[in-house]
């Protein structure tokens, strides 16, 4: 079957099984989020929401905080961040369809008060911003991938948790190698560092035990673990079919990693804009940051897709990252991150596969 024929497969089970183009359930998305947070009477909230978009669920949010007996303030996009001191709870809903973000000084007063520690922690639905390419720079959003959230919301917690806990502990047990049909085939060790779960829990219980800044900070849909490699460890070669840099796109990009740095660039076509980007942006983006793993069946993207749906959460998909790991208790500072998306590799620990093809093995 043809890419085209499987696209329009894929988008007819997402009509026939979602109802495409109904309105969503807002109550539902509600019931999950306050679920999520397990709010304690006398805490205080702050949500954020754009003026327009997923505003619907504001009144339902702010009803059952109210019925736990919490406080919820409301600003939207257009409204600087007040100070978080007196908050516990941030819910940070989407910002706009254009998938817009907080600028680095609502970024930096974030990671400051979620390094506060307790009971603080954010709440984040980023939604249109998670559709991405492979190269790890933004794709279209589209009704169909509203669909595919929205029953990525509703999936069973405790068998998503069963199946991280057991990723994790399978990847503790050596060395993890990477593959794809591309010829990406990398080597690292993670150790004891410690892995962030993405699994739905914002309660305060989860905040007060985080480890990293990243599990203070929820995300939905939920489905993926990330860790930091022990920094010098990874070695071999990420190769891309391609790579967006400024208005060029480089084909068949590779990556030479040696002690967990870039040691080599080679590329069929852009290799000097390559080469350009990664000096450009500083000694950051020239090292290995992440590892991470998709896990939740409902985000799988089909075979041979072109989008890979929110930021790779989907079951086997294989998430690769250059820069910073400050935020994953690595020790890379300097602000840069670019993400790469493998959903078609391969993974083991010492020839024991994880993942074959893009597939969870059995």
């Amino acid at each position: 079957m043809g890419s085209s024929m499987r696209r329009a497969a894929w988008l007819g089970v997402v009509m026939a099984v979602s109802g495409f183009g109904a309105d969503r359930d807002w109550e539902a998305m509600a019931e999950r989020l306050v679920q999520a947070v397990k709010a304690r009477p006398g805490e205080r909230a702050l949500a954020r929401f754009h003026r327009s978009y997923f505003r619907e669920l504001e009144a339902p949010i702010r009803k059952r905080l109210k019925a736990a007996r919490v406080r919820c303030d409301v600003i939207d996009d257009r409204q600087a961040l007040p100070p978080l001191d007196r908050y516990s709870i941030y819910f940070w809903m989407p910002l706009g369809e254009d998938g817009r973000q907080l600028d680095a000084r609502e970024r930096e007063a974030m990671a400051r008060w979620l390094d506060g520690g307790g009971p603080r922690r954010s709440l984040h639905m980023h939604w249109s911003e998670g559709a991405r390419r492979p190269d790890g720079l933004p794709a279209p959003h589209t009704p169909e991938l509203d669909a595919m959230y929205e029953r990525a919301l509703a999936i069973d917690y405790a068998a998503l948790r069963a199946a991280q806990d057991r990723a994790i502990e399978f990847f503790r047990k050596g060395t993890i190698r990477v593959l794809t049909p591309h010829g990406t085939d990398l080597m690292f060790r993670t150790g004891v560092r410690p892995w962030n779960r993405q699994d739905g829990d914002a309660s305060p219980e989860r905040a007060a035990s985080a480890r990293l800044r990243v599990d203070r900070e929820i995300e939905y849909p939920a489905g993926v673990i990330r860790v930091a490699p022990i920094e010098l460890t990874p070695h071999g070669v990420l190769v891309l079919p391609e790579m967006r840099v400024g208005a060029a796109t480089a084909r068949k990009v590779a990556l030479y990693f040696d002690n967990g740095r870039i040691s080599a660039v080679k590329a069929a076509e852009g290799q000097a804009e390559v080469e350009a980007y990664l000096r450009e942006n500083g000694e950051s983006a020239m090292r290995f940051r992440e590892f991470a793993l998709g896990l939740n069946p409902e985000l799988a993207p089909p075979a041979g897709a072109a989008v890979i749906p929110y930021f790779g959460y989907g079951a086997g998909v294989v998430r690769i990252s250059l820069g910073d790991n400050e935020e994953l208790g690595g020790s890379i500072r300097g602000g840069f991150t670019r993400w790469f998306f493998l959903p078609d590799a391969s993974v083991h620990v010492d020839n024991r596969y994880l993942v074959r093809g893009g597939r969870l093995a059995p």
